[in-house]
């Protein structure tokens, strides 16, 4: 299988050496098409690492991941590509598993492995329970991410690219998009790359409160095509809360990580600021 390598990049200079590395190191190069970085006006060494690396450097034709993402789109030409963010290490399994897995099965749209964060990340633990947890999901989404993906490029132009967000969000229209024109994104869940956030508490906190900024914006346009959110509201992100002690305890048994029992409830309590700053964008957005 001959494959387009995509990344979007911005001031990654502290990651990118040992992502580049890596994907040269587990890709093989006979195997590879072109290599695209698409550089939202990075002011580090980021270019300067890309092109040393062997990748060929675009200018985002807009701005934020999913113009990033559409740029590199538009590019692609290859049957199938692979995207990657900077921060993302990948397992040494991850080309073998994952390619496979998009090969060897009928109607898959897209397939990844998953990614977590180092284990010194005080917010480690999550994730990992997740995983204890994934026959749960009834959302169907777990492990689903941009950031280690190889893409049926035809069933992603068939749903128009990579949907436009203004927040976070992008793997869960995506995910729902070919669900509806019948295709798979299937994980494999043995395939544990790094997430190279190596960021305290804080950054943590400001992540997930991204995050949930997005939740707003993500229900209304689901809802055109999909009942799956119907019933998530600020009622449920409130109710989830007022649990978040109760369901750290048991977390932080299960994973024995005491770091558990501080860190869920204040991601919790983030995802409920971000989902009210960003009702509060919808409305003034409607307003404009």
């Amino acid at each position: 299988m001959k494959v387009d390598l995509v990344m979007w990049t911005l001031n990654g200079e502290k990651t990118l050496p040992l992502v580049l590395r890596r994907i040269n190191q587990i890709i093989p190069k006979e195997d590879v098409n072109q290599k695209l970085i698409i550089d939202d006006g990075s002011k580090d060494k980021t270019i300067n690492i890309a092109e040393k690396n062997g990748w060929k450097v675009l200018k985002n034709e807009g701005k934020g991941i999913s113009d990033g993402a559409n740029t590199a789109l538009k590019h692609v030409q290859t049957s199938y590509f692979c995207s990657f963010e900077q921060d993302v290490f990948l397992s040494i399994d991850w080309w073998t598993k994952v390619s496979a897995l998009i090969l060897n099965v009928q109607g898959v749209g897209a397939a990844c492995g998953l990614r977590f964060l180092p284990r010194n990340n005080f917010c480690y633990s999550i994730e990992p329970y997740e995983l204890t947890r994934k026959d749960t999901d009834y959302y169907g989404g777990f492990g689903k991410t941009l950031d280690n993906t190889i893409w049926n490029t035809q069933a992603l132009r068939l749903i128009g690219g990579f949907p436009k967000v203004n927040f976070a969000g992008i793997d869960t229209f995506v995910f729902l998009l070919l669900k509806s024109k019948g295709y798979k994104w299937l994980v494999d869940y043995s395939v544990k790359s790094l997430h190279l956030h190596y960021s305290g508490l804080l950054n943590e906190v400001k992540r997930y409160y991204f995050y949930g900024s997005s939740l707003p914006e993500i229900y209304s346009r689901i809802k055109k095509f999909s009942n799956i959110y119907e019933k998530e509201n600020l009622a449920t992100l409130f109710i989830r809360l007022l649990k978040s002690p109760v369901s750290s305890l048991r977390m932080s048994l299960k994973m024995h990580d005491a770091r558990l029992m501080v860190c869920y409830p204040i991601v919790r309590l983030c995802w409920l600021l971000g989902y009210i700053h960003g009702e509060s964008w919808q409305n003034v957005s409607r307003q404009n």
